[in-house]
């Protein structure tokens, strides 16, 4: 009996020596890279599976490319045996499973859920029974709709903390342990912030004090009443340290995300956080030639796929789905983060990545063109009449334009096609004396009237709206010019605006459906011209701007930059050449969309120069002001991922050119032309009663015209809905895929009307798994639960 007592107490005493010694700090260690990142294809995996066998409680995550197991397989087929039994062991966890590890905010939504099913399907083939449940990345590759979009790929959690490289941006610090992380269209997911406490590093410009779990983390995590706080750190695939916390071993234990989260954290009544979009922090060179270059390639690529897909739907045409993988495979590369962030560094055998994004792209968009090409081949002849096609949604009433530049109004079906006879539609002539001389020059239409001041370098002296009572658009008290290209020029005597030179104007289309006019003037010396078009019957005024640089100079602020100086001159867009839009609104609130979600902007201006105060100053496709509900609005769209600048006394502008110092003491140059398209939407109310975001929509999807030598064709439509089609495609087994975005709808229910008979229609999560069953009603038409923002994907089995 006491000898059982002295036992018991051993083991008690031995249990509170065990507690007192068991830590309470914890740390994500991993690996970033790939085999276009940076991964030794000939070493490295059988690195990992030796630093796994030395340090059997070692816990690693992953974020390496998808396709670099291609390789490996290929290279090193013994490692990547033995690391494929790491991989499904408690040890290893891929918390990136993208295709080419993009930051997501800079790319459209439908492009980020390709990125996580080829990222996935591939990792799936190589890794089989792999299960895919905290998303984690080392670069702030994040955006607003994650909590949906992640649910939908299956995920369970997310973590918001990138601590160890910043250079791109960081998310914002806050709360604690855990926040429900509440996305856009309400979604919800546990999520580990970048805790309020943890702060950017003293002196650093790419680390937070969470990236070795320091004493000084550690003190501020149990000041702040974290327990089990949590460090991280993704080495780049090609260090050689093998677990990161030599020091500090016995003070922290290596866990999985998901590990972590499920075991060590308390995940019942934590605080609700509903997720902004500049709530993410990201710090590019906005403005650099290379980015507008890359940002330009990959929209249209984007634009092109997904219009593809979606006329191979509408017309019948099956697509040769190995070429449209390969054709999304080579997008997906060059929507790489290392595409944005290191455009100027060398890449394998492609040049530097802006040499290989533009090789990606080009082939993207060729395959693009060739499948709808294809898709409407039937037309190729010519003749009389022409067919176009609509690939949204929504009922088109427009000027469209033949493939030989001749004019007429059509009404095409949501959806569908129509054909009409065009053999008495003529083309928009040129008339090359009509303002020759004139000091001013006037553009008019039915929906407005444009008098540009040629004396002060071709700026919108006065806009006037017809459509709301001849409403002038143009803030005449401001000391800006409408239209006006301004912009330190360090070389060239400071800040210089294009209303010091006198411009010409030339009219390149006199047309009823179409007025056109080109504005040729000088800022700083430099040539440039500014297309304006106006066609009647839409609210869309589109734009075309190309600068004709004769030398690399410096454009932006002109302080120079050192190294780990928190003050960076490639942020400050005051200084960057920018076109002014200052508008007659009173008190308007920005909002700008964002993947799948239109953020309502915080900020009271858009200006910083440190890396420690980053604002999310990008526009993805487009930037609106408006006075409210029954006031006016004004919309800036951009044909590319950019920077947008706004302020109490600064007007709404468009970056256009930054050249100077920059990233990793890298000088960001001028080599060409600068070339780039963006549109202006005056409208009544927000941007939602405006319907802007299916003038985008309208902007990225132009009609499809095919030639033909008879009506063969009549009006007819497939389909037809009260959101956005964001995506339509042809399955192997004769499925329609369809997925849809509510952009704008407020009533909580969106409709889709069927225009072709159907034996069932599945509603699916984004692994292709059923959620739901939808009945049409005798009309074909499904009605469906679908809050402001949310996503659907629905699988469509056609009657034969």
């Amino acid at each position: 009996m006491m000898k059982t007592r002295r036992l018991r107490l051993f083991l008690y005493a031995m249990l509170v020596v065990t507690a007192q010694a068991q830590t309470s700090n914890f740390f994500v260690d991993g690996f970033h890279g790939g085999l276009y990142g940076h991964y030794p294809l000939d070493t490295y995996t059988q690195f990992m599976v030796d630093q796994l066998e030395r340090y059997p409680d070692w816990r690693i995550g992953l974020e390496i490319e998808p396709e670099t197991w291609d390789t490996v397989a290929v290279r090193t087929p013994e490692a990547y045996r033995l690391f494929k039994q790491k991989m499904m062991s408690s040890q290893v966890e891929v918390t990136n499973p993208t295709y080419a590890q993009p930051y997501l905010y800079n790319i459209n939504g439908e492009s980020i859920i390709r990125q996580f099913q080829y990222g996935m399907q591939k990792l799936r083939s190589h890794f089989p029974g792999i299960s895919f449940n905290t998303y984690s990345s080392e670069e702030p590759c994040y955006t607003s709709q994650l909590p949906q979009l992640l649910r939908l790929l299956g995920f369970k959690y997310v973590a918001l903390k990138c601590p160890d490289t910043c250079w791109g941006g960081y998310t914002e610090a806050h709360g604690g342990q855990l926040v429900n992380l509440v996305g856009p269209d309400g979604s919800k997911m546990i999520a580990v912030p970048r805790y309020a406490c943890e702060k950017l590093q003293e002196g650093s410009v790419w680390q937070t004090i969470g990236w070795t779990n320091s004493e000084e983390y550690i003190r501020a995590c149990e000041k702040a009443g974290i327990e089990n706080p949590v460090g991280m750190c993704y080495q780049d695939a090609g260090w050689t340290y093998g677990p990161w916390l030599r020091d500090r071993k016995g003070q922290t234990q290596y866990v999985r995300w998901t590990d972590y989260i499920d075991r060590y954290t308390q995940k019942k009544n934590v605080e609700e956080w509903r997720w902004s979009q500049e709530d993410i922090h990201p710090g590019l060179m906005w403005g650099s030639q290379v980015m507008q270059r890359i940002g330009r390639q990959v929209r249209q690529a984007e634009n092109l796929l997904v219009q593809a897909e979606k006329l191979g739907v509408l017309t019948g045409h099956r697509m040769d789905q190995w070429q449209m993988d390969e054709a999304w495979r080579t997008l997906m590369l060059a929507q790489h983060h290392d595409s944005w962030i290191v455009p100027y560094n060398n890449l394998k055998d492609y040049g530097t990545w802006a040499d290989a994004i533009r090789m990606w792209t080009d082939c993207s968009v060729a395959t693009a063109r060739k499948m709808m090409s294809d898709a409407i081949a039937v037309g190729k002849q010519g003749g009389p009449y022409v067919t176009f096609y609509n690939t949204t949604a929504h009922r088109r009433q427009e000027v469209a334009t033949t493939a030989d530049g001749r004019l007429l109004w059509v009404d095409v079906p949501a959806f569908g096609q129509t054909t009409c006879r065009v053999d008495t539609a003529v083309a928009a002539q040129a008339r090359e004396d009509r303002w020759q001389g004139e000091t001013t020059a006037v553009l008019e239409n039915d929906q407005y009237r444009l008098t540009f001041d040629l004396k002060r370098g071709g700026i919108v002296s006065s806009w006037i709206d017809k459509q709301q009572g001849g409403r002038e658009l143009v803030d005449q008290r401001s000391t800006s010019h409408f239209g006006e290209l301004k912009g330190y020029f360090n070389q060239h005597g400071g800040m210089r605006s294009s209303t010091e030179s006198v411009a010409t104007a030339t009219c390149l289309a006199d047309h009823p459906l179409k007025q056109q006019i080109r504005i040729d003037g000088y800022v700083a010396g430099v040539p440039f011209s500014h297309t304006i078009t106006l066609t009647q019957g839409q609210r869309r005024v589109d734009c075309q701007l190309t600068i004709n640089w004769t030398e690399d100079t410096s454009v932006g602020d002109p302080f120079r930059y050192r190294s780990n100086a928190n003050r960076t001159p490639y942020y400050d867009t005051r200084y960057m050449l920018r076109m002014l839009f200052p508008v007659a609104l009173q008190q308007p609130r920005l909002s700008k969309d964002a993947p799948f979600d239109v953020c309502e902007s915080r900020l009271d201006d858009t200006f910083y120069n440190r890396w420690d105060s980053i604002k999310h100053n990008v526009v993805l496709n487009w930037v609106d002001l408006s006075e409210g509900r029954k006031g006016q609005g004004f919309a800036l769209l951009s044909d590319h991922t950019t920077s947008y600048s706004y302020g109490a006394d600064e007007p709404l502008a468009l970056t256009v050119q930054y050249a100077g110092d920059g990233l990793w003491w890298r000088r960001y140059p001028i080599n060409g032309a600068t070339e780039m398209n963006y549109a202006l939407v005056p409208h009544q109310g927000r941007w939602d009663q405006a319907q802007l975001q299916d003038m985008v929509d309208d902007w990225h999807n132009p009609l499809v015209a095919s030639g033909c030598h008879a009506q063969q064709y009549p009006t007819r439509q497939l389909l037809a809905a009260t959101c956005q089609l964001s995506a339509a495609m042809m399955q192997d087994d004769g499925a329609m895929i369809l997925r849809l975005f509510n952009a704008d709808g407020k009533g909580g229910r969106e409709q889709l009307r069927l225009g072709f008979p159907v034996k069932d229609v599945v509603e699916v999560d984004l692994n292709g798994e059923p959620l739901a069953h939808h009945r049409p009603d005798a009309k074909g038409t499904i009605s469906m639960k679908m809050p402001r923002f949310a996503i659907k994907t629905l699988k469509i089995y056609p009657e034969r």
